[in-house]
């Protein structure tokens, strides 16, 4: 990923199970692309209590390329008898790409969404953790000022999320990737 990328970040609250979801969630991804596979799908590790959005979806193209679909009707998620509610988050550029996704085995991926207005990021480098993606708003209305995600070792996971969460203006929780198929059901963690 380069500097002319645009990240798309969705956030779904939903009281569907994993595998219901994801079979609600299929259709809406592919009014978006063509081959849902390229959108990334994260669930949020319920384990740990104060989760704000149950899933995050990453959406990558070019900066000449991007179209915020949601936004236009094309993609908008109907969900019946509003079991998921979206949250746009909106377009991200990479400011800082340590991984572009977890690869070390047993490591676990925190993301964090941080308010506007934000100007310290030296508290978030400072943490402890192996990588550190970062993500900056592209656009002025975007609903966060950065998207940032840790890898780190599993152990270490719960004293991150408390100094995230004590720092004002911070969403955090830990996430797992989901597998798009064309059978729905089948959702993979690394977490397992």
């Amino acid at each position: 990923m380069n500097k002319d990328t645009i990240v798309q970040f969705v956030c779904f609250t939903s009281v569907l199970e994993p595998g219901e979801f994801m079979e609600m969630w299929g259709p809406y991804a592919q009014l978006l692309v063509n081959d849902p596979s390229k959108i990334h799908l994260q669930e949020g590790v319920t384990e740990n209590n104060g989760i704000r959005f149950n899933y995050v979806s990453q959406h990558k193209c070019s900066a000449t390329d991007f179209s915020f679909a949601f936004m236009k009707g094309k993609g908008r998620a109907d969900f019946p008898e509003h079991k998921a509610r979206v949250k746009q988050a909106g377009g991200y550029s990479p400011l800082q790409l340590q991984s572009p996704e977890n690869k070390v085995k047993g490591d676990v991926k925190i993301m964090a969404f941080i308010a506007q207005g934000e100007t310290d990021l030296d508290f978030y480098r400072g943490q402890t953790y192996r990588h550190l993606n970062i993500y900056e708003a592209y656009f002025e209305n975007c609903a966060y000022g950065y998207v940032m995600e840790f890898f780190l070792q599993k152990q270490e996971a719960p004293a991150l999320l408390a100094q995230l969460r004590a720092r004002p203006g911070v969403e955090a929780a830990l996430y797992k990737t989901c597998s798009f198929s064309q059978s729905p059901k089948r959702v993979s963690s690394p977490l397992s």
